[in-house]
């Protein structure tokens, strides 16, 4: 299991959009003004499934026996461009977000700032 990304913190789905390349965003907000907010970015998904939010938050890289699952499920174009698969959960998959590298950035910032990665368009 090679693990990616590890917090204690509360993560929220902040943000997704199919223009500009099906881009995912989680976000833990600052619990005091000392801390960071810790955005997480995807590019390129071509499928995921996540909960809203997620208390404590581990990603790691899919194994083979995960991969074969998803696939099973969303069929094989899900990693027809070399698509990645991030798995959420320590021990056992409780979420997945196929695609591109996951970046991490934190930042001294309020919520509603931009999260610094490519512009996202504003949600109706």
């Amino acid at each position: 299991m090679v693990e990616t990304f590890r917090s204690d913190r509360t993560f929220t789905v902040w943000q997704y959009t199919v223009a500009h390349h099906q881009r995912v965003l989680l976000r833990s907000s600052r619990p005091t003004v000392s801390d960071a907010r810790i955005d997480l970015h995807v590019g390129g998904v071509s499928g995921m499934l996540l909960r809203p939010s997620y208390q404590g938050l581990v990603i790691r890289a899919g194994t083979a026996e995960e991969r074969d699952h998803v696939v099973s499920v969303l069929g094989p174009e899900v990693f027809g461009r070399g698509e990645l698969l991030h798995v959420i959960g320590e021990e056992r998959m409780t979420g997945f977000i196929a695609g591109g590298p996951l970046q991490c950035r934190e930042t001294y910032v309020d919520d509603d700032a931009p999260s610094g990665f490519l512009p996202m368009p504003e949600t109706a």
